[in-house]
């Protein structure tokens, strides 16, 4: 085993127009000595079985951007829904945006391409007729009409050379096809009313849900503050407008709209407190969620009536770990008097490229991102070790109010316990799990990045989580890229020595809404490793965005559309200055995703009870519920409205193993009738939980 000795300086890019609206990390990385060792993953989950139903396609054969292709967050790739109204023409395709750069000497612009339901690409095209400098793109689909929503930062004024956040939409619901496109125009500007303290916002993220207002669907944006100099913390504007299409003017009619940010973003960013790293999911019955990590801490501002009331919930996410002794005696972190430190593990502020989304009929929002290891005495000099970098699936439980994570990639012995995995101690005997030849201890080697020589850029800038989901299977897929073995090979480990330019993409699957998760599958194009597919040979995959939608083959199959980039020189040139400036090909292709066996393994958990759905639903005035208790024990069934807040116990005792059924009448624990609604309930047994939705109407 090798000594490492990692070097990590905070580099800014300077003297290059092309690095002015990327993110930049807020604390210094820390120079620390250590060894690292290549492990099996400990526990008893299955990998899915991934095959290529469709060989990757070339969007774009060149394009000289090769960083980050759409957006920070939100979703980049978007299916339609199956007719788009009201002419019903035919749709079920797929739009997707991406930044190209025809050559090394070019405009950066925002392209688009669109994939119908045979896989045959449209040639990519410029969404505006400018030849601006744009970037960062999200997508999101209208279910009526079908027409996408894209957003994006550029100049568009040419007046302040100052970003604005611009927004098109496609009318294919006009022409039964792709190609045209709205003039874009700018929602967020400088200065936008009521926020004049800042000059630019980028970033934006677009999503769309329903209304309140018949017949209309509500287009919620957001997008992220650019404040002073050396306060970075991601506070946002957030906005929305209610459209709908008129038959008339042959267009989609906008509502004024409406803008507001955050008390609570406002503080952390005025005072420089915290960095809240974020996204905005949006639900199909009114919830609207910006679900995240600031430093110490999970966030969740939460409304139930489409936006028109927020509410706050944060929660703890520090964990005190011990600190690993080397065989000397010695603490491996010091602080710099030479004294033990005290560390922890935390959300990690390089983890903040993800997605978030509602899951089970809207009581749990999740997303993806990593935890890392610090000491307090570093933080306190708002400095970090980018290196200890490890993927976690955070979700929010909306009966419950609470949060809860599953370490994803390495699990220790329980992946589902409400401690995160220590990489140093997999087996948590409370010991170090090895030692090199020097006696130091090892650490497990995490790394779900692309990039590796460096490893603050890599953790914060080549780091890309992306989750999709079918709400009806109960199917949720985490998408990220794995540089572990690349790692090795940067440090000269005897046995890696080609995989130096050797990329993985990682799928990780849930059965069960995101409550539990499979072992990752990793696909790559090395020839004589056993995760090789002969479909990306001469490839370095990286940046992928999964669709949003994985579709039902069969009971136990589902298919997952994919964008990714095909890199021509490992890392990221323009804006990065890695690698070589040879640019690389924008592709798409289509995963097979096996779905069964994916669980942990049956053999050794106990069986776990089941919750039916309500019958009549919606119901007034009374639903039954049925539920099998398959082993013996104290179970609770709770009625939760869409708050969380908890309405009646229906059940709360011993029960014997058996089928049962419970009679709700629309009451509360006061026997006072409750108004219409939706309603989620929750079963609990000493194995396990599951949850429901059911509506009341009166």
């Amino acid at each position: 085993m090798r000594h490492l000795l990692i070097i990590i300086l905070f580099l800014i890019v300077t003297g290059m127009l092309l690095a002015v609206d990327i993110q930049q990390p807020v604390e210094q990385a820390v120079e620390k000595e250590f060894s690292t060792y290549s492990v099996q993953p400990i526990g008893n989950r299955d990998a899915p079985v991934v095959t290529f139903e469709l060989e990757p396609q070339v969007i774009t054969p060149v394009t000289y951007y090769d960083y980050m292709l759409s957006s920070y967050n939100g979703s980049a790739l978007k299916m339609q829904p199956p007719n788009s109204a009201p002419y019903g023409y035919p749709a079920d395709g797929y739009y997707h945006s991406f930044m190209y750069q025809q050559t090394a000497g070019s405009q950066r612009r925002v392209y688009y391409t669109y994939i119908d339901a045979d896989y045959n690409i449209s040639t990519p095209a410029a969404i505006s007729s400018s030849t601006i400098r744009e970037g960062y793109s999200t997508v999101s689909m209208d279910p009526v009409t079908s027409n996408p929503f894209v957003a994006y930062h550029s100049d568009l004024d040419q007046i302040d050379e100052e970003w604005e956040c611009n927004l098109s939409y496609d009318m294919f619901n006009v022409v039964g096809g792709p190609g045209l496109w709205k003039q874009p125009f700018s929602f967020f500007f400088a200065p936008t009313p009521g926020f004049e303290q800042y000059n630019e916002i980028w970033w934006p993220v677009v999503q769309i849900g329903p209304s309140p207002f018949d017949d209309m669907r509500r287009v919620h944006i957001y997008g992220n503050y650019v404040p002073p100099a050396g306060s970075a913390m991601y506070n946002c504007i957030y906005t929305f407008a209610d459209f709908q299409y008129d038959e008339v003017d042959f267009d989609l009619t906008l509502t004024d709209w409406t803008y507001q940010s955050f008390p609570i973003f406002d503080n952390w960013q005025d005072n420089q407190i915290k960095r809240a790293i974020k996204d905005m999911a949006v639900s199909d019955d009114g919830q609207v969620a910006f679900i995240g990590h600031a430093n110490d801490s999970l966030f969740i501002y939460r409304s139930v009536d489409y936006r028109e009331t927020f509410e706050f919930y944060i929660e703890d996410a520090h964990w005190p770990v011990f600190n690993p002794q080397n065989l000397d005696g010695s603490y491996f972190f010091e602080n710099a008097d030479g004294t033990p430190g005290e560390v922890f593990i935390e959300p990690s502020g390089d983890g903040g490229h993800y997605n978030a989304i509602f899951t089970d009929n809207n009581t749990r929002i999740l997303f993806m991102t990593a935890f890392g290891i610090n000491m307090v005495e570093t933080q306190s000099n708002s400095q970090y070790y980018p290196a200890y970098f490890h993927p976690k699936i955070v979700y929010y439980d909306i009966t419950t109010g609470e949060f809860n994570f599953v370490d994803l990639q390495f699990t220790g012995v329980d992946a589902y316990d409400d401690q995160p995995m220590i990489s140093y101690d997999l087996d948590e005997d409370g010991e170090v799990d090895s030692f090199d030849e020097n006696g130091f201890a090892e650490f497990a080697n995490i790394w779900p990045s692309y990039w590796v020589s460096d490893y603050q850029f890599g953790a914060f800038h080549y780091s890309n989580f992306k989750c999709a989901k079918n709400e009806e299977q109960g199917w949720v897929i985490a998408v990220f890229q794995d540089g572990r073995y690349a790692w090795e090979a940067y440090w000269e480990t005897p046995g890696y020595e080609d995989w130096s330019e050797t990329g993985q993409i990682a799928i990780s699957v849930s059965i069960d809404h995101g409550e539990t998760w499979s072992e990752p599958a990793y696909l790559n194009a090395k020839a004589d490793d056993e995760n090789y597919y002969e479909e990306l040979e001469g490839m370095i995959p990286c940046y992928v965005y999964p669709c949003d939608y994985i579709e039902m083959i069969d009971d136990t199959h589902g298919r997952l559309p994919v964008a990714f980039f095909d890199d021509n020189s490992y890392g990221s040139f323009y804006p990065q200055n890695h690698g070589q400036p040879t640019g690389g090909a924008q592709m798409f292709t289509v995963l097979n995703i096996e779905f069964a066996g994916v669980s942990v393994d049956e053999s050794v958990l106990p069986p776990i009870a089941k919750l039916s759905q309500n019958y009549p639903n919606p119901f007034n005035p009374v639903t039954t519920i049925n539920y099998t208790v398959k082993e013996a024990g104290n179970v609770s069934i709770d009625v939760y409205n869409i708050k969380g807040q908890k309405v009646k116990t229906l059940v709360n005792d011993y029960i014997a193993n058996g089928e049962y059924s419970v009679i709700w009448n629309g009451t509360d624990d006061n026997e006072r009738s409750v108004s219409s609604g939706i309603y989620y309930y929750r079963m609990k047994t000493k194995n396990g939980s599951d949850t429901k939705k059911m509506v009341l109407l009166r």
